[in-house]
């Protein structure tokens, strides 16, 4: 049984579901597998991270992220695919779904997992997401709303539709969150940081820079932006640059809290919740969570963090202030237990995969 799965993005770089979605159908089907990838020039190659699959990396003449360099990288990976000839295929985000039209043979299964809103491509990729049903034999999305506007905008009829959270967290390592006289009593901001996409300018105010945030991100926007982010964190405020998920990973359990929020101003920014959120909730630390429908969902069901009212400054401020009023407390203990009972019940990979699984049975 040969399972082959096509990404966007070079493996071990912005999808951490990828390479866990991959070792499970290794699991669930007993065959080997085979990754193929595009080469982003900006990021060294992660292959030897992953030794129970194989990677293909497919270089473009421009990168693969533009126009032409999409083209190109979906014309050289379905060759490759028709030679492989997989048994599953995996086919990840609308940008690579075009290789499902250029198979000359049909796989016993062919999983599409739309990671990404298929508008954000444009009107080509909405047709031809609509023409697709009769290609895949079921389509996962990491969020229910997502998945109904998607269903109702391109159809998949007749396609099995699978809701799968963006958790990359095994059951087995459960929630171990870090004692209280082990934090540091901060709160963690991890991610863009951004005028536009990330609210960066809170920051800026003087009642932000009088509390103890850490952060840690790529700067976005003009050299201007950029000046006036860098120069105006201060305070009580830290800097720390850019860190990848490893170091993240290490850091995040010595935090009070973890902030979650950013500027939903198109469709594809509302609704699934990003991975930092789930990888606080699964390292015993709260996040702070602006009220996006997902993170809504999770925060109410298991009260395990704190959830803004609205976007707007002043509920940002005030519920930083709560934040920081709570931690210590009963309530802060119990909101980083509630974490656990998240992680156990539902809010890990294994729990996810098994819906999924049930569709692949039948």
């Amino acid at each position: 049984m040969r399972i082959v799965a096509v990404s966007d993005v070079t493996v071990g770089y912005g999808t951490p579901q990828l390479p866990l979605f991959v070792e499970s159908l290794l699991d669930f089907y007993r065959g080997e597998a085979v990754v193929v990838e595009p080469a982003q020039p900006e990021l060294a190659p992660r292959h030897s991270a992953f030794p129970r699959f194989q990677i293909h990396s497919v270089r473009t003449a421009e990168h693969p992220h533009s126009t032409l360099g999409r083209m190109e990288y979906v014309w050289r990976a379905s060759d490759l695919l028709n030679r492989l000839r997989p048994d599953i295929l995996l086919i990840c985000c609308t940008y690579c779904l075009p290789v499902a039209f250029r198979l000359k043979h049909r796989p016993a299964k062919t999983i599409y997992y739309s990671l990404e809103s298929i508008p954000f491509y444009g009107e080509f990729d909405i047709e031809m997401n609509r023409r697709a049903a009769p290609l895949v034999d079921v389509v996962v999305f990491p969020e229910e709303n997502r998945a109904a506007l998607e269903v109702a905008r391109c159809g998949f009829r007749g396609v099995p539709v699978v809701v799968v959270f963006n958790v990359s967290n095994r059951r087995k390592d459960g929630c171990h969150p870090q004692p209280l006289e082990k934090r540091n009593g901060r709160i963690l901001y991890s991610g863009t940081i951004s005028r536009q996409q990330t609210f960066a300018d809170y920051y800026l105010s003087q009642t932000l820079r009088s509390m103890p945030i850490d952060l840690f991100g790529p700067i976005k926007g003009s050299p201007e932006d950029r000046e006036k982010l860098t120069s105006g964190i201060g305070g009580a405020q830290r800097y720390g640059g850019y860190l990848n998920s490893e170091q993240l990973a290490q850091l995040r359990p010595a935090y009070a809290y973890s902030i979650v929020a950013w500027n939903p101003d198109n469709e594809g920014q509302l609704y699934a919740a990003p991975n930092k959120f789930f990888e606080a909730i699964a390292a015993g630390v709260p996040p702070i969570a602006a009220p996006h429908p997902q993170c809504r969902l999770v925060i109410n069901r298991y009260q395990c963090g704190l959830l803004m009212p609205d976007w707007s400054y002043e509920a940002f401020v005030a519920t930083l202030r709560k934040a920081l009023d709570l931690y210590g407390t009963d309530s802060w203990l119990e909101m980083v237990r509630n974490c656990q009972r998240a992680v156990a019940a539902e809010l890990n990979w294994e729990f996810q995969f098994d819906k999924l699984k049930m569709v692949l049975k039948s």
